[in-house]
């Protein structure tokens, strides 16, 4: 079944998020040929580029004041050479609607000239994967978000393509930054940022890798907010990921009001016949429901169509004892 998404048209509502998944032409072809409604290409990472241009500088014996500038432009470069390169073969190969990503963690204007250089090759829309982790006790908040805001500006006035923001979790009101985000030219927000988190090896008393992958468990975690999200900001276009592992998965994400649902751990587990098994459950379901599209069913459970006290809830009260009810035991 067909959806809209940032403006696109999209044959199916099951989007490959950025991930090894998308980042080849034949793993694009794919995705393509089993039924995706598009792809999010596997992002460029500021990170990486800071970081080994911090590594290549500690080993440089130039002499000049200005080398780590240079090594992290010319290792810029060449990712985004690689990335545009993608961008222009994929096009020949496939009709399949390309989202480029960009994983920033400043606010440097080199983000605009890639940005700038996506749309021309070719990319459908813009996912700008953003997130600045505090460490310092003096960071406001109020700081903080505001330099998201100022990405985006900088992006969005530089492009004529559709952007949106994958947002991280930790976020004292997602949906007062999403506004925010929405009033400098958004156009689509992704819930959620899936954050790499360490875990601790009490052998070796030292932090180790954690799982990459996500649980389908982990969906819980995104519905109420989607809800909400989609009754207080239905400007906003809705992409949701982490934990959708199946169509059922994807068909409670259209209920709550997203637009699209993105998979990577799904594909990682079952292969990309995954996809065409998500798509064939939406159809399969929305017939036996009598719905002969994704609009007629999309937003159904939405904090605006359904005020569900459960919504709003975040305590536990049916599973627990009262006072008196423990007095009695």
């Amino acid at each position: 079944m067909k959806t809209t998404y940032l403006g696109l048209e999209l044959s199916s509502p099951v989007i490959v998020s950025s991930s090894p998944y998308t980042a080849t032409v034949p793993q694009l072809e794919q995705c393509a040929r089993h039924g995706a409604g598009a792809a999010v290409l596997k992002s460029i990472f500021e990170e990486q580029i800071l970081h080994q241009a911090e590594a290549l500088g500690r080993h440089s014996d130039s002499t000049y004041g200005d080398a780590d500038l240079y090594l992290q432009r010319y290792l810029g470069d060449d990712y985004k050479t690689r990335f545009l390169e993608l961008i222009r073969s994929a096009r020949t190969k496939t009709d399949l609607p390309l989202i480029a990503s960009i994983n920033c963690v400043g606010t440097g204007d080199v983000w605009i000239e890639y940005a700038e250089a996506m749309a021309e090759a070719g990319a459908s829309a813009l996912e700008l994967n953003i997130f600045f982790h505090p460490t310092d006790p003096r960071d406001e908040a109020g700081a903080l978000e505001r330099r998201y805001t100022e990405i985006v500006a900088k992006v969005v006035s530089a492009v004529r393509i559709p952007v949106s923001v994958k947002l991280p979790r930790r976020l004292t009101n997602v949906y007062n930054v999403a506004q925010t985000l929405w009033a400098r030219g958004a156009r689509g927000a992704v819930l959620y940022n899936r954050f790499f988190e360490p875990d601790v090896d009490v052998e070796r008393l030292a932090f180790v890798e954690g799982s990459p992958y996500s649980d389908a468990s982990e969906l819980r975690n995104l519905l109420r907010t989607s809800a909400i999200f989609t009754s207080v900001l239905p400007q906003l276009d809705l992409s949701v990921s982490t934990g959708v592992h199946d169509g059922e998965a994807v068909v409670k994400t259209l209920l709550c009001g997203a637009r699209a649902a993105q998979i990577c751990t799904a594909i990682h587990l079952s292969g990309f016949e995954v996809i065409e098994q998500m798509n064939q459950y939406v159809d399969q379901w929305a017939a036996r429901h009598g719905f002969r599209s994704i609009e007629e069913f999309r937003g159904r459970l939405n904090f605006r169509e359904d005020p569900s006290p459960l919504c709003q809830r975040v305590q536990y009260m049916r599973y627990f004892p009262n006072t008196d009810e423990l007095h009695e035991l």
